[in-house]
């Protein structure tokens, strides 16, 4: 999970460099740091959870072509971590994007002509 929240800080930052301009409009035209941390908690939110949706799928399917011999063996599934990671992976992805977003943006700069 550590692994996986590294990867969504490293996407989101790559995402918050390319939305800079965006949100220096933002700011511009009186957005609050809170609007500008809820964008941010957002974007990390629901890519975690799109990451999380789909890498369980992908595992599972893998598991289920694994095991298709014996596909009783995968009957006990272990709920209680499969929800911590759900549940747990975009929360704290949220709260980082959260925590770490809203400062003010730098000096508002031109875009160059050319």
């Amino acid at each position: 999970m550590v692994l996986a929240l590294g990867v969504f800080a490293m996407t989101v930052g790559l995402i918050r460099g390319e939305a800079a301009g965006d949100l220096q409009i933002l700011a511009a035209t009186g957005g609050t740091s809170t609007l500008r941390r809820a964008v941010t908690a957002t974007t990390a939110g629901a890519l975690a959870a799109l990451g999380v949706t789909l890498g369980g799928a992908a595992a599972f399917i893998v598991l289920g072509a694994g095991y298709l011999d014996d596909i009783g063996t995968l009957a006990r599934l272990p709920v209680l971590h499969l929800l911590l990671i759900v549940i747990g992976t975009p929360s704290a992805a949220a709260l980082g994007g959260w925590l770490l977003a809203g400062r003010e943006p730098p000096v508002m700069s031109r875009q160059p002509i050319g």
